[in-house]
């Protein structure tokens, strides 16, 4: 793996047919490498994952695409279809695709990771699913059963939320979780380009800017209550990654907690970052990603005897 020389672009596009329309569907590395599928959360596109692809393109065939109602992908109007079993069928609809005979990698972030959730407790994630690595998304219904669990024993609630093991280099005051919570890197982008003078962050605005946004808001309205008050028990058996950012306002590190009862083999990763690290730490997004899918391999490969 080697820092990116020159443009991030993808170095093919291509277009999946899906339910309600074509899927933007962008690759970078070797075609005929490891397929690692990467997912973008709300009013985000394929863009937020061009550091972290560039940094994988030597060692894998890396794979985005934009989720429906972003990019230059379909927008549907009606709530419904932005459900997450649709969400899932479009993931399922590129994979397909573009990796028909060979199970693939997977990592989402925020609500890409949510989405990828579905997929996985899906039975067709055990023989198309290689491995999944989830940042800063934990799944709607496994947090809407330990929710359940906790209202109905606060003391044990209390203890959990307060647990140092969730919360290692939190946020110190309530300004920092501010400047975490206000200042996400396309809004830094923004300021940059108008005002000069600050630091850049790799984190581009897609002309689809506006759009976006507005998918972004139909997705969280159309799953957040419906998973989380009527939470379904949901499996896997696909090998799982936590990377929880320990300082994480967005999504705080003990709503990972209940994941476990749920998941077969499942590694947690907790790092003091931010939510936004696909675009603020890029060489360790993939660093985790390349380390994971290495050791997964390594754990699999039978023992020689001499």
């Amino acid at each position: 793996m080697t820092e990116p020389q020159g443009t991030h672009r993808p170095q093919r596009q291509t277009l999946v047919p899906a339910a309600g329309g074509e899927l933007a569907v962008f690759e970078w590395g070797d075609p005929a490498g490891e397929p690692l599928v990467l997912v973008h959360g709300l009013s985000d596109t394929h863009q937020v994952w061009a550091e972290v692809a560039t940094l994988l393109a030597d060692g894998f065939r890396v794979i985005s695409y934009d989720v429906r109602g972003h990019g230059q992908s379909p927008k549907p109007v009606a709530l419904r279809e932005y459900r997450l079993d649709r969400l899932a069928a479009d993931f399922f609809a590129v994979i397909d695709a573009v990796s028909p005979g060979r199970p693939v990698h997977v990592c989402g972030h925020g609500w890409g990771a949510v989405q990828a959730w579905e997929a996985m407790c899906d039975e067709r994630a055990n023989t198309r699913i290689a491995s999944f690595t989830a940042i800063s998304g934990p799944n709607l219904d496994h947090v809407g059963m330990t929710l359940r669990e906790l209202i109905s024993q606060p003391t044990r609630a209390a203890q959990l939320i307060t647990d140092r093991k969730f919360w290692r280099h939190g946020p110190t005051t309530a300004q920092a979780a501010a400047r975490r919570l206000a200042y996400p890197p396309r809004v830094r982008t923004w300021l940059i380009e108008r005002l000069g003078g600050i630091p850049r962050t790799y984190a581009p605005i897609a002309p689809t800017l506006r759009s976006d946004l507005v998918a972004g808001v139909r997705i969280a309205r159309a799953n957040l209550a419906h998973h989380l008050l009527r939470p379904r028990v949901r499996r896997t058996a696909v090998p799982v990654q936590l990377v929880v950012d320990t300082t994480d306002v967005l999504v705080p590190p003990f709503l990972y907690y209940g994941s476990a009862q749920w998941v077969d083999r499942l590694w947690r990763f907790g790092i003091p970052a931010d939510h936004w690290l696909p675009s603020t730490e890029p060489l360790l997004v993939a660093e985790a990603l390349a380390n994971f899918i290495e050791d997964l391999h390594d754990s699999d490969a039978p023992i020689s005897h001499s």
